[in-house]
This record gives C-alpha cells, sequence and structure tokens, in this order.
C-alpha cells in the first residue's frame, strides 16, 4: 500500500544488534524487532507522554486478542519531549486490520457487541475516575496510592480491548472502507456514487456527544434571548465591549490578547446574572469542563468563566439559537430519511445493514469514549503530582515512567533520575507481547532512520478517504493547536494531523477539513458531516506537504486535495 510514503526495510536481526550495540540479550526477548516487516506509521500525536501511551501501546500486543481475536505483533514509538510518533509492522497492521473485517462480516452481531462493550467500559473507567481523591493525597500510604494507580491502568487497558476495534478495523490501511466499497460496487452502485452512499450509510441515528453538548449551550442561549433582562445584559457587555475596547486595537477573534481583554469584562455583569440562568451555566460548566484537557493538560480546563465569556460573545452577536435548534433538528430529520431511502432503494438487509448501522454507532460511541477517557486522566493528575512529590522527581519525570517502574519507586526505591531526564526529551519505546524496552541515547539515536517513514513531498495531489462528501476551494491554514487559529479566516482549508475538541472554533469556519490521520469514526469525519463541511481523511501526508497560504482545491467525493498553487 502506498499512501505516498516510501519505507525502507529493516536489516537483518544480527546485523541490526550489532549495529544497535550489544543488543543479544533484548533480541532473545523481543521476537519481532528485528523481522522484515516494515515500520508503518499509525499516528502522530503532540501534546501526551508515556504515563498515557503505554497503556494502549501496551494493550495492542498483549490484551488486543480478546476480544478481537488477533492482537500486533510489534509497536515502536518515538517521543521527543511530548511528541509522539508511533509505528506498527505495515503487513501486521494491514493483517490484524483484514481478520477484523473479515470477523464483522462473518459475525455481524459481533459489531453490535462491541459498541455496547465501549459504553460499558466508558461508563467503568468514568465511575473509577469519579472515586479517585483530589486532595490530602499527603494522607495516602504508597500501597494505596500505588492502588489507584495500577486501578486505573487495569481498566483503561480493558477499555482499550474494545474502544479500539474500529480504529483497528479501518484507520490505517481504510480495510473496512474498501471492503464496503467493494459490496457497493457489487450491487451495481455506480464508482461516481460510491463515497457518497458510503459516508450516508454510514450516518450515525443519534447524536454525538459532541452534538449534545452544542445543543444544550444553545440552549442556554436561547434561554438568555427569550429573556429581555438577560438578553439586554449580555449583548450591552458584548457591545461596549467592541466598541470601546476591542475596536481601537483591531483584534481578531481566536487571539489570546481578545480573549483574554473580554474575559477581564465578564466580572460585570456576573454578579447581576439571576439564580435560575446562573445555575444553569454552572450546571453545563461542570459537565463538560474537562474537555479539553486532553492527555497532558497543556491547554488545562475551561473555566466557568470561559463559558460565560462564549455565551456574551454569542449574544453579542445577534446569532438566533432557537432558529439554530431547529435547523439542526431538520438536518437530522432529512439525512436520516435520505439514508432510510437509500437502504430501501440498493436493497441492503441482513448482515451488511448491521454492520453499517455498528459503523455509524463507531462514530457515537468514539465521542462517548473519547469523554470518558479524558475525563479519567484529567482526574489522575492528583494521583501523579502526589507519585512525584513522593519521589521527589517533576512531574514530567513521572509522565516517562513505565507502570511496573512507579511500583518498584515506591516500594523499593528503586529509580533512576538520570534515565528519565533523557527519556524525557528523546527516546523510543518498543513493546511486543509479553516485552517491552525503552531506548535512549545512541541506541535510540540508531533506531530512528530505521522506522521513520521517508516521505515523497514533490506532489501536485495528495489522496486520502471521504469523511464528508462536498468540494471546495480555498487558502491552506495548518492548525494543530487552539494557538493557531488565530490564523483562521472563514472560507480557508484547515489541514491539521487530527482534530480534536480544542480547535473545532476553526473547523466551524473551515471550508473544508483535510487531515492526515483518521478512519470514518475519527474526529474529523464525525465533526465534518455534524458541520456538513467537505473533509477529507487519513492522507498521512498533508501537513508535510502544504502549508500555509497554498491555494487548494479539496474534492472530497473522490478525497483527493489538488494543490493549485504554492
Amino acid at each position: 500500500m502506498d499512501n505516498g510514503h516510501s519505507r525502507g526495510r529493516v536489516c537483518d536481526g544480527v546485523d541490526f544488534a550489532r549495529r544497535l550495540g550489544g543488543c543479544d540479550k533484548i533480541r532473545l526477548i523481543m521476537k519481532y524487532l528485528y523481522d522484515k516487516d516494515a515500520w508503518y506509521l499509525g499516528e502522530d500525536i503532540p501534546d501526551i507522554d508515556l504515563f498515557f501511551a503505554q497503556i494502549w501501546l501496551s494493550s495492542f500486543v498483549n490484551e488486543f486478542k480478546n476480544p478481537g481475536g488477533r492482537a500486533y505483533k510489534k509497536i515502536m514509538t518515538i517521543f521527543r519531549g511530548c511528541h509522539l510518533w508511533f509505528y506498527y509492522g505495515e503487513h501486521d497492521s494491514d493483517a490484524v486490520g483484514e481478520h477484523l473485517v473479515n470477523k464483522f462480516i462473518s459475525q455481524p452481531a459481533f459489531t453490535v457487541l462491541a459498541n455496547r462493550q465501549i459504553v460499558v467500559w466508558s461508563d467503568k473507567l468514568r465511575a473509577y475516575a469519579e472515586k479517585l481523591p483530589q486532595d490530602r493525597l499527603n494522607q495516602l500510604s504508597n500501597k494505596k496510592l500505588w492502588e489507584y494507580y495500577k486501578k486505573h491502568d487495569e481498566i483503561h487497558t480493558k477499555y482499550y480491548q474494545w474502544g479500539w476495534l474500529p480504529v483497528a478495523v479501518d484507520m490505517f490501511h481504510n480495510n473496512l472502507t474498501e471492503r464496503a466499497k467493494q459490496y457497493l460496487r457489487a450491487i451495481n452502485v455506480t464508482e461516481s456514487k460510491v463515497n457518497e452512499y458510503l459516508v450516508l450509510l454510514t450516518q450515525p441515528r443519534s447524536q454525538s456527544l459532541i452534538q449534545i453538548e452544542q445543543e444544550e449551550f444553545l440552549q442556554l442561549v436561547a434561554k438568555i434571548q427569550q429573556e429581555r433582562y438577560h438578553q439586554k445584559l449580555f449583548h450591552n457587555l458584548y457591545r461596549l465591549f467592541e466598541e470601546q475596547n476591542a475596536a481601537k486595537y483591531g483584534l481578531a477573534t481566536h487571539t489570546p490578547a481578545y480573549e483574554k481583554m473580554l474575559g477581564n469584562k465578564i466580572d460585570v455583569i456576573r454578579d447581576k446574572i439571576k439564580l435560575p440562568l446562573l445555575k444553569a451555566i454552572q450546571r453545563h460548566y461542570q459537565k463538560y469542563f474537562y474537555v479539553h484537557f486532553l492527555w497532558i493538560g497543556k491547554e488545562g480546563v475551561r473555566s466557568f468563566d470561559f463559558y460565560l465569556k462564549e455565551l456574551v460573545k454569542f449574544v453579542g452577536r445577534r446569532q438566533n439559537a432557537g432558529q439554530m435548534l431547529r435547523d439542526v433538528k431538520r438536518k437530522q430529520r432529512v439525512v436520516l430519511n435520505q439514508r432510510r431511502q437509500l437502504i430501501k432503494r440498493l436493497g441492503i438487509k441482513g448482515g451488511w445493514l448491521t454492520i453499517f448501522n455498528s459503523w455509524g454507532d463507531f462514530m457515537i460511541t468514539k465521542i462517548y469514549r473519547r469523554y470518558a477517557q479524558i475525563y479519567a486522566i484529567y482526574r489522575m493528575q492528583p494521583v501523579l503530582k502526589e507519585i512525584a512529590k513522593r519521589l521527589k522527581i517533576s512531574l514530567m519525570q513521572v509522565r516517562f515512567l513505565l507502570t511496573k517502574e512507579v511500583g518498584q519507586a515506591l516500594f523499593k526505591g528503586k529509580l533512576n533520575r538520570g534515565e528519565l531526564n533523557e527519556r524525557k526529551k528523546f527516546c523510543v519505546y518498543y513493546v511486543e507481547k509479553n516485552a517491552e524496552k525503552i531506548f535512549i541515547g545512541r541506541q535510540a539515536k540508531k533506531l530512528v532512520p530505521l522506522i521513520r517513514s521517508k516521505i515523497r513531498l514533490l506532489t501536485d495531489e495528495i489522496k486520502g478517504q471521504t469523511g464528508c462528501i462536498g468540494k471546495a476551494s480555498g487558502i491552506v491554514k495548518i492548525i494543530i493547536r487552539p494557538k493557531d487559529m488565530a490564523k483562521m479566516n472563514k472560507g480557508d482549508i484547515l489541514v491539521s494531523i487530527a482534530t480534536d475538541p480544542d480547535i473545532v472554533p476553526a473547523m466551524k469556519k473551515a471550508a473544508a477539513i483535510v487531515t492526515e490521520q483518521g478512519g470514518v469514526t475519527s474526529h474529523a469525519a464525525i465533526v465534518s458531516r455534524e458541520l456538513n463541511i467537505p473533509c477529507v481523511i487519513g492522507t498521512k501526508i498533508a501537513t508535510k506537504v502544504l502549508k500555509d497560504g497554498d491555494k487548494v482545491k479539496v474534492d472530497a467525493n473522490k478525497g483527493i486535495v489538488h494543490i493549485i498553487d504554492s
């Protein structure tokens, strides 16, 4: 499979061990480290640590066989600070995807079970996170602290045994997508309609938590707009801010300066909001404040004032929330009706109907599990901080300890601070069944050239998969993190490694969305459908080939991005 990457093969095992410098002992316990299956880039993730990543990386080779029936043989991960690149064996990851496709097709009910279990384990993870202490951890024994850490690892691992199934079956080699396209062609769907029909057939039949969160926010806005007192209170604050504060600086929305300046004005109205509305805003805040925490909490959590500020902006710009809510509901009804008609017209029933239904449900459970997961990571932070305090190391050093090393450090005092300093700068983590190893220094540097994909950059066309159909042309803006959103204008083409909740405001401005990563259950695919924005996912190379200011034409119907001018 060629996704614009030119991959080198690993060298012979004996020669490779010699080049690493005395790795024969490692070679004895790691069966696949030196095999000839070329490394294939799985994901490129900024702002992540080993504490979190090892949970799923280890699960993929150890526990993932149950329930899927097949685990990965090997995974290699590069950390440069808190930026991660992880790699599978190219043929191995394709074989896992094919195995799961065959299981889905031969046992369609398994897809229903998978969605059910994703919800079950997401709920268990969230319930456990609720039990994690957030203060007075200094009163806990080392044994109790370790129990909290270890139990989180165990539940999170179980969560991934089910939660990764929709990803493994399609994200890396499009196994399920390609098999579904073959099915559609076999029932006489023309090539020009295959992508369009596939998107419609896999449309979720219910709302994701992203949609639910947005609708609940719009309901708050509608409540304000229906009450003359609050409508005037919020609108006047925004108008005065725009006229007296922001206007003379010409500040664009989404810039840190603009947001900080508006945030400083919120105190003017907080005490003037009537109690019922204040409580309603408080409930919304408490329900969703953690969603933007992500993996190391770089962007932090949303404060109460953040939501108040967003309400002020929305009301101040006189957008009709009630009408927007009605429009959303109407569009959902129209799309689902089109889906029902298409299923009837094509005569889809039985196993494939179950698969298409489950496929849409995978998008819903993807966001459901993601919210639970972010909450769990957020709630684990006090535990990590207390461990760091006990061990007399930094929080970042704790983030680069393996699970077993945390136990050894707490109970035996076994800790190599110098190695931890090396790891948090640069390391390579390798894992296969019942074996794991962190390489640092010279050994790590010798591994990298053998596993990093080489990308052919000379191209005027980028290919991926259809996340949401449609066409658009515009100027490229590379958006990775919230700080990048200041450069995003209405009608630009948003290009990212992979989207996340932090950059949704920029996604709403986009004429089209292009990502390097992601299958049809990815965040970009889900949000683009909800926003009805053309989207091409899984290009592998978009942020390497494109740069800010490039002009492109996105044909999401075909999964192609044409570079017009760069």
